[in-house]
This record gives C-alpha cells, structure tokens and sequence, in this order.
C-alpha cells in the first residue's frame, strides 16, 4: 500500500481548486487570468488601507520581477491604477479601476461557491482543527526555513522566497505565472 504524502495532497487540493476557479470563472472575469483574480480579490478587500507592490510580493510570495511584469499587465488591461501617495514620492499604491470592480462581485459569489462546497460534509469542530493543523504546519515550515538559514548562510534563498525572518506567505500556483507570461508576450 502506497504512503500517503501530505505535501502532494495538499499541492492536489490547491490544483484541483484552482481548476475548479477556472472552469466556472464568470464571463465578467475572463479577461483576468488565476493570479490576476486573486490579486484583484486582494485588493478589494484591503481597500481600507494602502497596497504597495511589496505589498503583493509577499503577500503572494512572487519576485519583485514578478509582481512589477504582472501588476504592469494588469494596469495595461485596465484592471489597476498606480497612484502616488503623499508621504513618499518613490511609493505608487495599487488601486482597482472601475472595470476590476465590476467582477469582484462575481468573482467573490464564485469563490464562496467554491469554499461551500470545499467544506461540505464537515462540522464546525473539524473545519477548526482544520485549519489549527494548516497554521501549525506553516509555522513548522516557517521555523525550518530560519533554521535553515542559520545553518546555511551562504545558500541563496528559492526565487519565490520571502526573507527567511519574514512573514509567511500564501503560495501561488506557478501556472499563473505562466499564463501571464502568454497573455503578455500577445
């Protein structure tokens, strides 16, 4: 009998989320690609404050290469405005445009779909120890990244890395990236 590996089932999970996302995206969407989406969810809901691409870097745990070609797609489809703000010329924050607001709501009425049916079937008690366990985990890769770096100060941090004594970051799934690096090159 096969050993079940918990890292490749839990890479299915966000796999097999992200198709889900994906297959009933709404119309009002299209033109956002997965990662697209999830920084436009982001966005609208953190409009009580001001977001900055470092803010997206390791929120999303992209390169500063990353997040600059991205958010630059993003405003060139008209989804996102930089704006300067007046404490520091060198900061822009990100604000969503009208056409970005025009599918928050589907999308957020897509993604409360999705979490229903994710969490069908489990009891308050579970859903709980649920995402107890997910917190402990990510705090233990956490501990064993700055463990890591201790040991190997020399090693040079994983593209995608925050800095080890950083905040944890949620993992995007790679083919965002790479449908924004098609959609940019058209």
């Amino acid at each position: 009998m096969d050993r079940r590996i918990l890292s490749m089932d839990l890479r299915a999970l966000t796999r097999s989320i992200d198709r889900y996302l994906g297959e009933t995206m709404p119309p009002s969407a299209y033109r956002a690609t997965g990662g697209n989406a999830h920084i436009i969810m982001f966005l609208a809901r953190n409009r009580d404050r001001d977001v900055y691409q470092h803010t997206i870097e390791q929120k999303f745990c992209i390169t500063r290469s990353t997040a600059s070609r991205v958010l630059t797609l993003m405003e060139k489809k008209g989804m996102i405005v930089r704006e300067s703000v007046d404490h520091d010329a060198r900061l822009k924050k990100i604000v969503l445009t009208d056409q970005a607001d025009a599918i928050v709501n589907d999308l957020k009425r897509s993604g409360a779909d999705m979490e229903r049916r994710l969490m069908d079937g489990l009891d308050e008690r579970e859903l709980e120890t649920l995402f107890s366990c997910l917190a402990r985990m990510r705090a233990n890769l956490d501990e064993a990244r700055r463990e890591f770096r201790t040991r190997q100060p020399d090693h040079p941090p994983a593209a995608a890395a925050p800095p080890a004594d950083g905040p944890a970051c949620d993992d995007t799934d790679e083919t965002n990236d790479k449908n924004d690096k098609k959609e940019e090159s058209k």
